[in-house]
């Protein structure tokens, strides 16, 4: 086998996993309250989430807060093409995953701090061993855990804050490869450590109305592991398992929001703003000069999401909550591929609160998400069309002590 073969072989070795949250490999359900209305909560103030979603909300001298949550998310992906044989079909068989967060904040007077974190991107997709894109994709796992403090300061009707981020990230990757006669497999498996910062306000426009703005920087990954080949003997001096390195730079996002509340009722919608452009390619270096090095063009375009949601008071301890949201895909047609069938999500989410106590509550949220049908239209990787879903359930506590 020749070093082209080789290369026609790795083409497609590493693919960014696709989530099941948000547009690209995003994700939105960060705070089991701002969940519950579609992920809207960039001008709410008045919970430990904001540590998330909008740190300057909490310098309102409130005292500590305390909010600790877990998600359950289960995306399912078909796909479906033509070969010589005739029609195909594949169904993805994702495990469950679990993005915790957790949020710690303090305020007194003008002054508050706190972290929050969690898990802003991330995601996968697993493909049947035998299935008909095998050679390009099986399993794909990208997963970020973020860690974010921040310091507020209240300026009277407008609050500001922020602070640095550290995001730890892991991409594992494996698919089968094709020696025309007989298989092999590959196993990367690669993680890095970022830093970024972020930045955030808030104003009470009227006693009314709040409105809140964000932005986290983008941070770049330079992520370093190892790559186990299981190949034939003969091609073995081509593909040994050795070393590798990647970078990744995760997005710049943007969100500006706003709360209405009258009475027992409040409205919130967000507008996010993802600069998916810094994900242009994927490129996999292999320390080995025998084996090629990877080269997966991405090019990925900015998006704009929206989201918006509603709650009620229904009792003097119950808060019911509704909500939608869409997300683009930042993923052009020439492309998209089975490592990640990126498509545009509409998502319907309800949650509640329920407090059990003065200092304690405890929230729940549900959610139904479809992914647009696509097909690809690149002509370098498998023809195939796209089309999925994806439930969410999560439950946290909150606790505050004024």
């Amino acid at each position: 086998m020749n070093t082209r073969t080789i290369i026609a072989s790795l083409a497609i070795v590493a693919g960014a996993a696709a989530p099941a949250g948000a547009g690209g490999f995003a994700i939105s359900e960060q705070t089991i309250t701002a969940a519950g209305t579609g992920g809207a909560g960039a001008a709410r103030d008045d919970e430990a989430g904001a540590a998330w979603t909008n740190p300057a909300a909490l310098a309102d001298g409130g005292g500590w807060r305390l909010g600790a949550g877990l998600v359950l998310a289960r995306p399912s992906i078909g796909a479906s093409g033509e070969n010589a044989a005739g029609a195909w079909t594949a169904d993805s068989e994702n495990p469950w995953a679990t993005p915790p967060h957790l949020d710690v904040a303090w305020g007194r007077g003008r002054l508050a701090a706190g972290v929050a974190a969690g898990v802003p991107f991330g995601g996968g997709v697993v493909w049947p061993g035998d299935w008909e894109g095998r050679f390009e994709i099986v399993r794909s796992r990208l997963e970020v855990f973020r860690v974010a403090p921040f310091v507020a300061w209240s300026l009277g009707r407008v609050r500001i804050g922020g602070g640095p981020h550290l995001d730890r990230g892991r991409l594992r990757v494996a698919r089968q490869m094709d020696f025309i006669d007989m298989e092999g497999d590959v196993a990367i498996d690669l993680a890095g450590t970022g830093v970024g910062l972020h930045l955030a306000a808030w104003a009470a426009a009227s006693p009314a109305v709040a409105l809140g703005v964000t932005y986290k920087s983008r941070t770049r990954l330079p992520l370093a592991g190892g790559a186990d080949f299981t190949v034939p003997d003969a091609f073995s001096e081509k593909t040994p398992d050795q070393e590798a390195q990647a970078t990744i730079t995760l997005p710049d996002r943007i969100v500006l929001g706003s709360r209405w509340t009258r009475g027992r009722y409040a409205a919130l919608a967000d507008l996010e703003l993802t600069l998916w452009g810094t994900y242009r390619e994927l490129a996999i270096d292999f320390v080995q000069d025998q084996t090629p090095d990877v080269h997966q063009a991405t090019r990925w375009h900015t998006t704009l999401a929206a989201r918006a949601g509603g709650e009620a008071r229904l009792s003097r301890r119950v808060i019911a909550r509704a909500g939608a949201a869409y997300d683009p895909s930042p993923a052009p047609d020439d492309t998209l591929g089975p490592s990640s069938p990126d498509a545009a999500r509409t998502s319907f989410t309800a949650g509640a609160s329920v407090a059990a106590s003065s200092a304690f509550t405890v929230d729940a949220f549900a959610e139904y998400l479809r992914l647009g049908a696509r097909s690809t239209t690149g002509m370098e990787g498998m023809a195939a069309s796209f089309s999925g879903q994806a439930v969410f359930v999560g439950v946290g506590v909150r606790w505050t002590q004024r």
